[in-house]
């Protein structure tokens, strides 16, 4: 199967106001002529995964982004400190209007019968800690964990419910948080859903082989904040880690059973020679038989070169978003071409 004929996954990391870095992801896609099938999100990725399920184009979700800023996605919660609750600091209430007001979201067409985008989103159980995931429509996996619901705004807003920072957001009578709190890029749903062409978009550094990004320790309060930093940060990729060590055990056992298969396949072929020889030419050869067994080709993984302040995922600020939105771009123009495909856009 051709790259082109693959069934193509995006999947979206979250990181709050770090999200133009998506966008500027998108746009080099969509240049290469790479539109996703599926798309995957957690926390700020649930946000722009909907918004692209909504139709958006790179271009189109840009001009959304170039113009958000802090008060169209949050403000303090003053009830909390009213009512002695404590429990968040920041209220999305200005979130969900923008989603609406702005038109990121389109309800009708995500929700459609037969969606021209299959989305799912990631939320974790505020209660028991529990990873569960809602799409728009099925998966074709069996033993898939994937809920087939009507996505609502509740299940975009939840998704993005950071723990501590914004209130956990109610579906039906279950309250749920953010996504990214179990996993921050969930490769597994869209393996579910079927895809054969993945490609992540991490918001931190991708350690690999040839490219060891690192945090040096210093002193004081720099070194503090930058210790906190990398221990928020290798927090959310160790969920994917483990995601991406199965991804690869699984293509392990794949690339055992093609070969028992085809071991077992040529030996019937042999068999089928010598005993029923007279009516070999009948029927498909054993040999043409289908595998049932499908190797996935390793995903592409795109990711920052450099880490991105911490302080941004609650700060939504133009200059900023310019930046991550260019960074992105060039990231993603990067890893494209270190995976071997061509590249012809420009930066």
């Amino acid at each position: 199967m051709s790259k082109s004929d693959a069934v193509r996954a995006l999947v979206l990391s979250g990181g709050g106001g770090r999200g133009a870095y998506h966008v500027g992801v998108l746009r080099f896609l969509e240049e290469h002529e790479w539109f996703p099938d599926i798309i995957v999100g957690t926390s700020i990725g649930a946000v722009n995964g909907a918004a692209i399920a909504s139709g958006h184009t790179a271009y189109s979700l840009w001009s959304l982004w170039r113009r958000l800023e802090t008060d169209d996605v949050q403000r303090r919660a003053w009830e909390t400190f009213l009512l002695d609750k404590w429990d968040h600091l920041l209220d999305t209430a200005p979130l969900r209007r923008t989603l609406v007001e702005q038109k990121w979201i389109d309800l009708d067409r995500i929700n459609q019968p037969s969606p021209a985008k299959h989305l799912r989103l990631t939320v974790v159980e505020m209660e028991t800690g529990r990873l569960r995931v809602f799409g728009n429509s099925p998966d074709p996996a069996r033993g898939s964990h994937c809920e087939h619901v009507s996505i609502s705004l509740d299940h975009i807003l939840a998704s993005c419910s950071i723990p501590l920072i914004y209130p956990p957001t109610k579906i039906g009578d279950v309250p749920f948080w953010d996504g990214g709190t179990v996993a921050n890029t969930p490769l597994g749903p869209a393996i579910d859903a079927g895809a054969e062409d993945i490609i992540v978009v991490l918001m931190t550094p991708w350690e690999d082989e040839t490219n060891r990004p690192r945090y040096t320790p210093v002193g004081g309060l720099t070194g503090l904040l930058t210790a906190a930093q990398a221990a928020f940060e290798w927090a959310l990729l160790a969920s994917f880690q483990a995601d991406l060590k199965l991804f690869h055990r699984t293509n392990q056992v794949v690339r055992l059973s093609i070969e028992n298969a085809r071991l077992k396949r040529e030996n019937e072929q042999l068999r089928t020679r010598l005993l029923e020889q007279a009516q070999s030419s009948f029927g498909t050869p054993p040999g043409d038989a289908p595998l049932d067994h499908q190797e996935i080709a390793s995903p592409v993984i795109i990711s920052p070169q450099c880490p991105i302040p911490i302080a941004d995922i609650i700060r939504y600020v133009p200059d900023n978003h310019e930046r991550l939105y260019k960074m992105g771009y060039k990231d993603a123009q990067a890893a494209w071409a270190k995976a071997g495909r061509e590249v012809e856009g420009r930066a």
